[in-house]
């Protein structure tokens, strides 16, 4: 009874002495990046800026906008400037209107001649429904708009999901890390008891395999912690460590 409650012991010390050093050596940035109300607002402010999707939006915009220009524009191409301009010789005129005695064109004086117009050619059609027209695209850009406000909205949720998953897979490396310290007391303690003689080789074995397991539990979360992070750095497009250091 005696040496099982000293296994106990050993292992509560072993969680406790791990679970203190874990909270006294963990990094400034941890510390910062698991305050939710520091962290979330400048994670979200990064990966909208980083987000390709409100970059297509804005573009699309944009392009909108020029349409919408072109549009109005294309009232005007109805419109038209002609001019002309004539140097020769007048048959049945000379000069100041007066006419000339001659059927011979060699025979009348040479003069210029130099004329300006403007013609107006504009479909019906078109010149009906170009309120419409334009009022189709400005329906077009408020649409582009309420799409970017609403891929925001869905940014924001990912990133909100994202980091409450950091938070859970963080949670989960820590107990495993608890539960592998115990594991290694465990396993310490029952290698000194089978060479002493005072536990039996099946015992040995079920230790042995215990501490195996919390050993790969541990590395599988500290992976699953580790890929949580990842994919947060790739929608902010930095590294975590950097934007949670420089604010």
């Amino acid at each position: 009874m005696k040496k099982i409650s000293l296994a106990i012991l050993l292992v509560l010390h072993g969680m406790f002495a791990f679970a203190q050093a874990d909270t006294a050596f963990s990094p400034d940035w941890e510390k910062k990046l698991f305050n939710s109300e520091f962290a979330l607002p400048i994670l979200i402010d990064a990966a909208l800026k980083n987000a390709a999707e409100l970059e297509h939006a804005d573009a699309g915009k944009l392009m909108a906008l020029e349409q919408k220009k072109i549009l109005k524009k294309r009232f005007y191409s109805g419109f038209a400037l002609t001019s002309s301009y004539q140097y020769g010789t007048w048959n049945n005129f000379g000069w100041g209107g007066e006419p000339v005695n001659s059927f011979n064109a060699f025979d009348a004086p040479l003069r210029a001649n130099y004329s300006v117009g403007f013609n107006v050619a504009l479909p019906l059609g078109e010149l009906l429904s170009r309120h419409n027209t334009i009022k189709q695209q400005d329906l077009a850009i408020a649409q582009v708009e309420a799409g970017r406000k609403l891929t925001e909205r869905e940014i924001r949720q990912r990133v909100i999901t994202m980091y409450q998953s950091i938070v859970l897979a963080k949670s989960q490396l820590e107990l495993h890390q608890q539960a592998y310290q115990s594991a290694v007391v465990g396993n310490e303690l029952a290698e000194k008891q089978f060479k002493a003689g005072e536990i039996m080789i099946d015992v040995m074995s079920t230790v042995q395999q215990n501490y195996t397991t919390t050993a790969v539990a541990l590395e599988s979360a500290r992976i699953n912690y580790e890929t949580n992070l990842l994919m947060m750095e790739e929608t902010i497009g930095m590294s975590i460590i950097d934007l949670i250091q420089i604010k």
